[in-house]
């Protein structure tokens, strides 16, 4: 038969698959041509027009302060204290939509090589695809509306999320409060669709750039049967071990998203070719 050319552990994936992705420096592209590290979608407002005081060395050491040498709940209540106010001096600046839109579109924010294509990929299959992050929901849906013309269907952006009243002013910033610490399914109400479908589902994909998304999908309320996890390395090469112990596949250059899209269209090409002439020929 057909099938039996085909490993075991991709006929799995084939049943019941769902993927979670991070989306800053891994569907977006970490480094530039000329080797800068590229933006994040917070530095969309953390530059001195919008928010000067996140640009002041003092406040910049007091997060690095918290990360390095707090631990346990109060490391985590000073990161949030730290984020509210951040969040808090930028709804106090007064951001417009206009002048979101207007820096989204100037900072150089971009898709990875072939992310699109994975895309694409996953939403012509059927495949629910959960892009997280601790950053700007609002920046991701910009990004991705820019480049592939909208946000494919089935997939869904979880992040800090900009709220703005009818003359485009923003007013808050919706909870939950996002970081690293706690981008985890947990956050997804469990009664949404969304977390049913992500739940109920046994196979599962996961996209990032570091040690903390390994945990992205905590929250979803079982084991998994077959998780594949792809990391990518950004040429950080000090944590290469590190990253093979907790990874499937490590990703060691920068540009290109096209191993997972391979990946990805392996599985939707046996599915449509091989299963349908499987199933006739039996």
């Amino acid at each position: 038969m057909a099938s039996s050319t085909v490993p075991a552990s991709i006929q799995r994936l084939l049943e019941s698959s769902d993927v979670i992705s991070d989306f800053d420096h891994t569907l977006s592209l970490a480094i530039g041509e000329d080797g800068t590290v590229l933006p994040v979608t917070h530095q969309v407002l953390g530059d001195a027009l919008v928010l000067p005081d996140l640009n002041q060395k003092s406040t910049q050491d007091k997060y690095a302060a918290y990360s390095k040498e707090s631990s346990g709940s109060d490391k985590l209540a000073m990161l949030e204290a730290w984020w509210r106010k951040a969040h808090d001096g930028v709804v106090a600046r007064g951001l417009t939509r206009k002048e979101f839109e207007e820096r989204a579109s100037l900072i150089d924010i971009r898709l990875r090589d072939c992310s699109a294509d994975l895309l694409r990929s996953l939403s012509d299959a059927g495949v629910p695809t959960l892009v997280f992050s601790a950053g700007l929901s609002d920046v991701i849906s910009f990004v991705l509306c820019q480049e592939m013309g909208g946000i494919p269907d089935g997939v869904h952006i979880i992040g800090n999320k900009m709220e703005f009243d009818d003359q485009g002013k923003l007013i808050a910033f919706k909870t939950p409060l996002l970081h690293p610490f706690n981008k985890n399914a947990s956050v997804i109400d469990k009664s949404s669709p969304l977390h049913s479908s992500l739940s109920t589902r046994a196979h599962l994909i996961v996209l990032g750039d570091s040690m903390g998304d390994l945990t992205m999908e905590k929250g979803l309320g079982k084991e998994r049967d077959d998780t594949l996890r792809i990391g990518f390395l950004n040429g950080q090469s000090e944590k290469l071990i590190q990253f093979m112990q907790g990874y499937d596949i490590v990703i060691g250059t920068n540009y290109s998203m096209e191993i997972p899209r391979q990946i990805v269209q392996e599985i939707v090409a046996f599915y449509v070719f091989v299963i349908p002439y499987t199933a006739k020929d039996m």
